[in-house]
């Protein structure tokens, strides 16, 4: 028996008192529950000796963590410094570096984040302050070198600069010019200075120079204009303004920054060390009855490896660098599968812990409301952050912030009202808070999802799933001893015939063990290709046990939304979590899934019950919460009777013989709602939140209850392409055991579906991301493993089927985005009936009849407002709400049908463009915000529209200065270097696409260029005058380069 130091036991015991914190169990006191929970569920977590309860409790006792009074244990709460290690701020080895001191863009306003680097903005300091007493002054000064005048589109306008000399000795004004030239601006003067002429300029005199600009259209012109001197004996120099001319609507002005715009500043840059006072959570002493005997573990990510990203790849920290790189770089394979996804979510979370800080709150008031305090969060409604009930967060006293220890208070969230957010606090604060107390808030949030996904990681090498996350080849098994002569469910299916491939080979089995792709391009019927393969397998194979999974709810209930069209609910469960609002679940999914009527709350069976259905749907792991946050609903008040019946009421009748079971499938608990649901217990509180930001799961809790191996015969995960693999993990690790021909011949089928070309997840480290985070399952096996590759004769149809036929968009959408991304090879399928497609062909606003497509430029302006780091652009905003009145108020007439609000949409890349718009149409415009329906009008970011079409998409792409395209490539914002985001965006237009945006940042971007000048050549294009190689495009960038100011 090895021995244990006190120190050394101190250290496992400060590990057993987070594993209690992580699982909830903080609160536990009790000497013999705490043992257990050490011996049964702590001990079991590692192979390496630990030392006992007893012997950790005594050291925690010497060591002052611990109090114990006889058959109780109270553990004092930690010390802890708090330190951010945010790797975009720290050089890295084999990687490009990536800039972080915040500087001001001359004519932008200062960003957050990394940003260009800080000897631009000294230079800019020196380039625009006066030298020798020469001053450039206008009644339009801005600042920091800025002049800025509004201007009318359509009359000319003229304003004056003024050269001063304030000094005692001439100064000689070499020449006064914008270094490139502009369509917009002329400068002029009477002696010629802005033609090259010098003049002398005496002690105290004043020269003017006029600005005039004359603009055909709204938008924002700008230009550097250099003042060029000499005094002898010095050497020459220079002064430099910035000079913008702004014409807008009055739209525009009310959309302007409401604040001016404040970049974050860290507010924990130094380390602190922090007292917590833990707080009251809310009451939850609900349970249910699916088992849990998987444990979850922390997965703690170690301090060294923050160490190492703090100090980056220097001399002391060399060799722990070089050891996380040699893993970073080596590449993915079943030896280091665990080793490295850790390695890659611990990258993850520990910037995840830099970025959760921009949401923090510095002196806001609460007001009490009984027992609790209550917190108004801008910003909630929209998960920015994400707040739900059983999060909490931290707050201490605004008056505190400076104070070494710094006691902070943790409040736990018992409900959330719009923007108000009800918090249970600690005793303490209770009895010194008056109302209107100010205080700085800390957000936090959930482990949970990166927990599972470690743990689905490590189940993945210790239950053997090589086969199927590194498939080498086939065992040519089929499930058929004949051919497989279906009856469609889905009778168009017949004419597609890689459909009909993709299903045949599913059904048979024929890839086993390795998993089946469908290659899904936009509008080619991946959803309904995978659906259709679930009801044959659910038809065909009685003892068959589906699992299918999605990464969001609104994906996972199209799911069970079509499978119910064919399949009787008695057949299928709909898991849903109990953090989900019921409002939000279609009333169609509603008698499959998982809500008890009479106590109005979720409910969980056991694997007993769950094993009665042939069909189970939940979401996977990706952002969202987890019932295991305390949230669980009530047991079930009683055993559900359920009869077996055989039978397939909605299968097609006389399935074709070899292997289909004669057309019967195995029968599924015949149970009504109130039967099946029948549940007692506490009330739960529900909360309304954006499907898409916060995805709710349940795979994990499947997982924990730890079905039999072989109980799922197949898993089906559609939209794998936005799943990191770990997620893609949580439905297969644990749930489905590789096909083997001796021990599981009939299971082990993987269906993957979703397309590699359109966004993937989000994620935050950009060291994550470099390494393959960003990389999906499906998104791997296509890239790198020799099964999937395309050959030249395309894809091996037993491991892959790539879909062609596209019903979604007219072809003149679709042709771009078809050569960029899909080899050309998409079609656009002919409709017997009336084509939605062609219906604004004939518009009047269109620039080509029969093109419908409409590129609109506009010269707008990059601004931000008060806190938020994210962009906007009103000059962008008024051309789409031009286009927007024209569509909804045409009454079928100027050749464009009459069209809903509903089915149009309008993306754009940056959330607060989006919430500009939104505030356009419903609440600014006269004429929008009093159309019928104009609330169905959805405004959304691409990872919002990303699996849905509308007959008509505007986009507004934002984006004016390419000055700040490296820190949209750092991360992956807007359109610009990220190619598919502009695809996704594109392919959401069925029969018109609207985009606007400025030509010249655009084109910088080679697939942007691509998708310009196919308008151009169409004739497509109008708005603001562009030549495709125009010299001066994007002249303030290209001035400040060559001006030398850009690095």
């Amino acid at each position: 028996m090895p021995r244990f130091s006190v120190a050394e036991a101190r250290q496992w015991g400060d590990q057993f008192v987070q594993f209690l914190q992580d699982t909830g169990r903080e609160q536990e006191s009790r000497r013999d529950t705490l043992r257990s929970i050490y011996n049964l569920e702590f001990r079991g977590r590692t192979d390496t000796k630990i030392p006992n309860f007893s012997c950790i409790l005594y050291a925690l006792r010497v060591t002052h963590r611990a109090q114990v009074h006889a058959e109780s244990v109270h553990f004092k709460k930690e010390k802890r410094r708090v330190v951010v290690a945010d790797q975009y701020r720290r050089p890295r080895t084999n990687a490009k570096a990536l800039v972080s001191a915040s500087a001001t863009v001359p004519g932008q306003q200062p960003s957050s984040g990394p940003q260009v680097p800080q000897s631009r903005a000294k230079k800019w300091a020196e380039f625009i302050h006066e030298k020798h007493r020469i001053e450039i002054v206008s009644e339009h000064d801005q600042g920091n070198g800025h002049i800025r005048f509004p201007v009318v589109a359509g009359e000319p306008r003229t304003v004056t600069i003024l050269v001063q000399n304030r000094g005692a000795e001439a100064v000689t004004l070499r020449r006064c010019q914008p270094h490139q030239q502009s369509q917009e601006l002329s400068f002029t003067d009477e002696q010629g200075a802005t033609q090259g002429q010098s003049l002398l300029l005496h002690p105290g005199g004043t020269y003017p120079i006029q600005v005039r600009c004359l603009t055909t259209c709204n938008g924002y012109f700008c230009a550097v204009v250099v003042f060029e001197f000499t005094k002898e004996p010095d050497e020459p120099f220079s002064i430099g303004r910035y000079i913008a001319a702004v014409a807008e609507s009055q739209l525009a002005k009310d959309l302007g920054p409401s604040a001016p715009f404040q970049p974050y500043q860290a507010s924990l840059q130094r380390p602190v060390t922090v007292i917590t006072e833990d707080g009251i959570p809310p009451d939850s002493s609900l349970k249910n009855e699916l088992e849990r005997e998987i444990p979850l573990g922390t997965y703690q990510y170690p301090k060294s490896l923050k160490d190492t990203i703090l100090l980056g790849p220097n001399a002391s920290a060399s060799s722990s660098w070089a050891a996380m790189w040699s893993l970073l770089e080596a590449p993915l394979q079943a030896e280091n599968y665990r080793q490295k996804f850790q390695l890659l979510l611990h990258l993850e979370e520990i910037q995840m812990e830099v970025d959760i800080r921009r949401y923090d709150m510095q002196d806001v008031p609460m007001v009490q409301d009984r027992t609790l305090l209550v917190l108004d969060v801008p910003g909630v409604a929209e998960n920015r952050p994400s707040v739900l009930k059983g999060d909490h967060l931290f707050a201490h006293l605004s008056s505190e912030r400076d104070c070494s220890p710094l006691v902070q208070y943790k409040g736990y969230v018992h409900s959330v009202e719009l923007e108000k957010v009800r918090l249970g606090f600690s005793s303490k604060l209770q009895k010194k808070f008056v109302n209107n107390l100010r205080f700085d808030v800390t957000f936090t949030f959930s482990r949970l999802p990166l927990q599972v996904q470690h743990r689905a990681a490590t189940l993945a090498v210790q239950r053997g799933l090589s086969s199927l996350l590194f498939p080498s080849a086939s065992c040519h098994k089929s499930l058929f001893t004949g051919t497989f002569q279906p009856r469609w469910f889905d009778r168009k299916l017949q004419a597609n015939e890689e459909q009909c491939r993709a299903v045949t080979h599913i059904v048979t089995g024929m890839s086993r063990p390795a998993p089946y792709l469908i290659f899904g391009p936009p509008g080619t019927g991946k959803t309904v290709t995978l659906v259709e393969a679930i009801k044959q397998v659910w038809t065909c194979f009685k003892d068959a046990r589906i699992l299918a999974c999605a990464p969001s709810n609104s994906a996972a209930d199209l799911l069970c939304q079509r499978l119910i069209k064919d399949i009787p609910p008695r057949y299928v469960y709909r898991l849903i979590a109990s953090s989900r609002s019921y409002q939000e679940v279609p009333a169609d999914i509603r008698p499959c899934c998982n809500w008890d009527d009479e106590q109005s709350c979720y409910v969980y069976l056991s694997k007993e019950y769950l094993g009665r259905y042939r069909i189970l749907i939940t979401t996977l792991v990706t952002a969202g919460r987890s019932e295991d946050l305390g949230l669980s609903p009530p047991p079930t008040a009683g055993r559900p009777r359920a009869a077996l019946q055989p039978g397939c009421e909605g299968s097609p009748a006389g399935v074709q013989q070899g292997g289909c079971g004669g057309g019967q499938a195995a029968g599924g608990p015949v149970l009504c709602r109130r039967t099946r649901m029948k549940a007692r217990g506490g009330r739960m509180a529900s909360q309304s939140r954006d499907d898409e930001a916060a995805p709710l799961h349940l795979s994990p809790r499947l997982v924990s209850a730890n079905f039999a191996p072989g109980f799922f015969s197949h898993v089906f995960i559609d939209e794998c392409g936005q799943a990191v693999e770990p997620e893609s993990m949580v439905a297969i690790a644990g749930l489905l055991t590789a096909m083997d021909q001796e021990t599981n011949p009939n299971g082990g089928q993987l269906v993957l579906a979703g397309d590699p070309q359109q966004l993937g997840p989000v994620l935050r480290s950009p060291l994550a991301i470099e390494h393959g985070l960003g990389i999906s399952l499906l998104e791997r096996l296509m890239l790198h493993n020799p099964l999937y590759k395309k050959s030249s004769g395309g894809y091996d149809p037993q491991f892959v089927t790539k879909l062609l036929w596209n019903y979604r968009s007219h072809e003149a959408i679709l042709k771009i985005p078809n050569e960029l991304f899909y080899d050309s090879e998409l079609k656009a399928c002919e409709s017997d009936e009336l084509d939605v497609r062609s219906l604004y062909c004939a518009w009047e606003e269109l620039p080509k009849k029969g093109f419908p497509i409409i590129f609109h430029g506009v010269c707008g302006e990059d601004r931000r407002e008060a806190k938020s780091p994210s962009f906007f652009n009103t000059a962008e905003i008024e051309v789409l709400v031009h286009y927007l009145k024209k569509l909804l108020q045409s009454r079928g007439k100027g050749g464009c049908p009459s069209v809903s609000p509903k089915e149009v949409g309008i993306i754009s890349p940056y959330r607060k463009q989006v919430e500009k718009i939104r505030k356009a149409i419903t609440s600014l415009d006269p004429v929008l915000r009093t159309l019928p329906d104009i609330s169905l009008l959805k405004v959304g970011s691409v990872e919002e529209f990303q699996g849905q079409e509308r007959r008509v998409i505007l986009i507004s792409t934002v984006r004016s200065c390419s000055e700040y395209l490296q820190l949209d490539q750092t991360f992956k914002l807007g359109f610009l270097k990220n190619p598919k985001r502009l695809n996704v965006a594109i392919t959401r237009a069925k029969a018109l696409l609207i985009v606007v945006g400025n030509p010249a940042v655009l084109s910088k971007d080679h697939h942007w260029q691509r998708f310009l000048r196919y308008c151009r050549a169409e004739g497509g294009y109008t708005g603001y005058p562009y030549e495709d190689e125009s010299p001066a495009e994007d002249g303030l960038a290209a001035d400040l380069h060559a001006l030398r100011l850009s690095n």
